[in-house]
């Protein structure tokens, strides 16, 4: 009876992880060599790390803070050794601060977090996601506009971490506390506003771009937390999901430019992307600013949830 018992819970068990911790085939070492070339092609690539680079960088030591940002339940499923859980509310507003949800929190609430997260004003900031790997931008996005330059994340996240064969685990790691403080100047230009969006949508010298899905733009579909259907009219539909390969690693700064300038998304345009709360079009932010080196992207922080929340803002419905 014992013995059945044992096997019953080991297969459970074993049910289990390959359930809870998906399953992602390693990449051969040619495979993760040829995707190492593309990195010094995009504009700012001390921002974007391989998960080999990674590895590297926290095994060679230093003031390394390292921040899984990933839903808890996820993140208990198994990640990636060594790093700690942050998840949206942990970096969103307090609750009641807004009539709706999804806005950003203080400079001095992203701080505190950060130092309970083990990072101090002289960290590098390692941070990485799960499942579509959007969030992790979102935290950037953040950071970097707080005026904490030093911050770089995984490409492709923790399927790139366990691609490349990288330890994972299901414990959480023990984190010394520090004391973290913003010393750059914030940089309230790679922030827009609604009032900015309002004015952009009839000056040629801007670019709103949708990253949400197509159901989401057209109308056809409302998620939880937005007030109405639609999208903000004349932007330009381009998916966030474009950006990446099938294995969740940003496509080649090539490709990625020859994507966007096709739909009229010019560097010499100011871009404001956005979707339904700021997360996915953090991520269209970082591949414009930082991959491509755009000067003037300005992620929209409140998104669809604000502008649809507010009636007297225009809406577009229907096909594209």
């Amino acid at each position: 009876m014992k013995k059945k018992l044992a096997a019953l819970a080991l297969s459970s068990l074993m049910l289990f992880s390959v359930v809870g911790c998906s399953q992602v085939e390693q990449k051969s070492e040619e495979e993760l060599q040829e995707q190492q070339t593309k990195y010094t092609a995009y504009a700012n690539d001390e921002h974007i790390v391989s998960a080999l680079d990674a590895k590297a960088m926290i095994d060679a030591g230093g003031n390394i803070a390292l921040i899984d940002i990933s839903d808890p339940v996820d993140y208990k499923l198994g990640h990636a050794e060594g790093f700690a859980n942050a998840w949206r509310p942990d970096y969103s507003a307090a609750e009641g601060t807004y009539e709706y949800g999804g806005m950003s929190n203080t400079r001095e609430e992203m701080a505190a977090l950060l130092g309970r997260l083990g990072a101090d004003k002289d960290s590098t900031i390692l941070i990485m996601g799960t499942k579509d790997n959007h969030d992790p931008y979102r935290f950037f996005w953040q950071v970097k506009m707080y005026g904490h330059d030093n911050v770089k994340v995984i490409d492709g996240g923790l399927d790139a971490w366990k691609a490349a064969g990288l330890p994972t685990q299901m414990t959480s790691p023990s984190v010394t506390e520090k004391t973290f403080e913003f010393t750059g100047a914030e940089r309230p230009e790679l922030l827009a506003d609604m009032a900015t969006v309002l004015a952009a949508i009839d000056d040629d010298k801007y670019v709103i771009v949708d990253t949400r899905s197509l159901d989401e733009a057209t109308g056809a579909t409302t998620l939880k937390g937005a007030f109405r259907p639609g999208r903000i009219p004349n932007s330009v539909w381009i998916e966030f999901k474009e950006n990446m390969n099938e294995d969740k690693t940003f496509k080649t700064a090539e490709e990625l430019r020859a994507l966007y300038e096709a739909q009229g998304v010019t560097s010499d345009k100011i871009i404001i992307p956005y979707c339904q709360s700021g997360v996915r079009s953090a991520q269209t932010t970082f591949v414009l600013s930082e991959l491509l080196g755009y000067e003037n992207v300005m992620n929209y922080d409140g998104s669809w949830i604000e502008w649809s929340f507010n009636e007297d803002m225009p809406v577009e419905m229907g096909d594209l």
